[in-house]
């Protein structure tokens, strides 16, 4: 066989895969529900639609009493997913997979641009079989649109290259600027702290103007020890000066939080990105040679890969420190529940595929390419590993149990009437919330769910007519949803019940729905 129809026949299977990659896209928009968070910004977003305030309608997900919620507490929050998210639930779905579409074309489009359609469909191959963006696009999920917004940051830093004058830096720092801030409004973080991020790239990129500066700004090895390390000591002063919230766990929590950093560590290189982008086969030797490479452009890509990669594994430990916190979780074990937050590193799978194929261009030498001949055995190895992930994430979706639970609630509720749904703290509000998308004209009707963790008291609070501080009125409530594993040891003697089966990948058990009303169960 020649080389041409090598190459061609390569091809042609990165093609078919990319094919696959977007059939498993598909299928899991019809597989899966919407995932947790994504039913919260629904729910943010009616809020929106009717009052023009970002509330949440049956109280914030980190309430004040950490055993249960307060409608009447939920700051509004004026950034975020909730913004880009339709009112209907196939209307979200296709605007995952609509991302998703366009997530490939980019990826596709910026090899292109460099010279090497033939890469980009590989990679874009690649992306389309990563479990995470599976996992995001039929859960509906911020990963897509902000990798995509990662593709037009790092385009934004190419336009210096392309374009090496004050006119060129300028656009540069502003297009990156940019596309910084609308990760940020995608995340609910203030945009304005792009600002931040324009200044740096204006500096970064005026201080290679200068000749005697060249030895650092064309580094790679200096722009990852100075991006990865200045980004770190910055959020620790962050965590030092702030007297609540998530980073306040760095200083109230801090043998906890240096636990929970190095397993952040290990769960978003380890696993997400050597295993997840299948990157093991050939990081490594490009790793030890990158050393060598004198570029600006690939120093400006690296660094902005390390200060990304420093902040998503410091958000990560801090997080989990936080809500384990919040939510008395078991420790260590919250980390095991919390793990599939390493997916936010995703967003870097396009830039760091993209700078081992601009390394080798620059100077072949120094590194392998994702796609030489001596590779393609542990690159076949890599994708068969993944790929069982991706049709498992695929064809099972996302499933819970609160669909059945909410469909009883819809079809038996009178308007104005409250429910009392008793799950354990850890993730207990998210789930609350998947209620409020599920039941029929839930607004409209004026259904209220309230939550509450088994340990609460409850069945006290239930009957006791009095307002618990920091706690939604339960006097009302008709309807009592307890998850599996939850009992109710005295219900009254004229409440009934009925009961569903939650399956296996959703842990199993039996829930109940207790009522002092005729239930009618279709």
């Amino acid at each position: 066989m020649s080389l041409t129809n090598e190459q061609s026949l390569k091809q042609r299977n990165w093609v078919l895969l990319l094919v696959f990659g977007l059939f498993l896209n598909i299928i899991v928009s019809f597989t899966s529900d919407l995932g947790l968070d994504t039913h919260v910004h629904m729910a943010r977003d009616d809020s929106f639609t009717e009052s023009e305030e970002a509330t949440l309608p049956w109280g914030h997900t980190r309430p004040l009493d950490p055993m249960a919620s307060n409608p009447e507490y939920s700051p509004s929050l004026d950034f975020g997913w909730y913004h880009f998210l339709p009112n209907s639930e196939n209307n979200v779905h296709l605007l995952g997979f609509s991302l998703m579409c366009m997530l490939l074309f980019l990826t596709i489009l910026i090899f292109k641009i460099y010279g090497s359609i033939e890469h980009g469909i590989s990679v874009a191959a690649i992306v389309a079989i990563h479990p995470t963006f599976i996992f995001a696009t039929g859960r509906v999920f911020p990963e897509v649109i902000v990798a995509i917004f990662t593709i037009l940051l790092i385009i934004g830093l190419l336009v210096y290259e392309k374009w090496q004058s004050w006119i060129g830096i300028l656009s540069s720092a502003t297009i990156s600027g940019l596309s910084m801030g609308l990760i940020l409004f995608v995340k609910g973080i203030n945009p304005w702290y792009c600002l931040v991020v324009t200044f740096l790239i204006l500096l970064w990129h005026s201080v290679d103007k200068i000749e005697k500066w060249n030895e650092y700004t064309r580094s790679p090895s200096f722009a990852i020890k100075i991006g990865g390390l200045s980004t770190l000591i910055g959020l620790f002063l962050v965590g030092i000066i702030s007297d609540s919230g998530t980073f306040y766990t760095v200083k109230s929590e801090t043998l906890r939080f240096s636990g929970a950093l190095v397993v952040a560590s290990i769960d978003v290189i380890l696993i997400y990105v050597l295993f997840g982008m299948i990157l093991w086969p050939i990081i490594g030797n490009n790793l030890r040679k990158i050393w060598k490479i004198n570029s600006h452009e690939i120093a400006s890509l690296v660094g902005f890969i390390s200060v990304l990669t420093t902040a998503i594994i410091f958000y990560i430990a801090a997080l989990w420190t936080y809500e384990s916190k919040l939510w008395n979780a078991d420790w260590p074990w919250m980390m095991w529940t919390m793990g599939n937050n390493g997916r936010y590193i995703s967003m870097l799978m396009v830039p760091i595929f993209f700078v081992i194929y601009r390394i080798h261009q620059i100077d072949p030498s120094t590194a392998t390419p994702f796609f030489a001949k001596e590779k393609t055995k542990s690159m076949i190895l890599g994708i068969c590993l993944i790929i069982p992930l991706s049709l498992l994430t695929a064809i099972h979706g996302q499933t819970m149990w609160t669909d059945d639970a909410a469909e009883i609630l819809s079809e038996n509720m009178d308007n104005g009437e409250d429910f009392l749904f008793v799950h354990d703290a850890t993730l207990g509000m998210h789930y609350l919330y998947t209620f409020h998308t599920e039941i029929d004209d839930v607004n409209t009707r004026e259904i209220t769910g309230h939550w509450r963790d088994p340990s609460s008291e409850w069945e006290i609070e239930l009957f006791s007519g009095e307002l618990w501080n920091n706690r939604g009125n339960l006097s009302g409530i008709q309807w009592v949803v307890l998850s599996p594993g939850i009992e109710w040891e005295n219900p009254p003697e004229d409440w009934r019940y009925i009961t569903g089966q939650a399956d296996f990948m959703n842990g199993g058990g039996e829930w109940k729905i207790y009522s002092n009303q005729i239930i009618v169960q279709s």
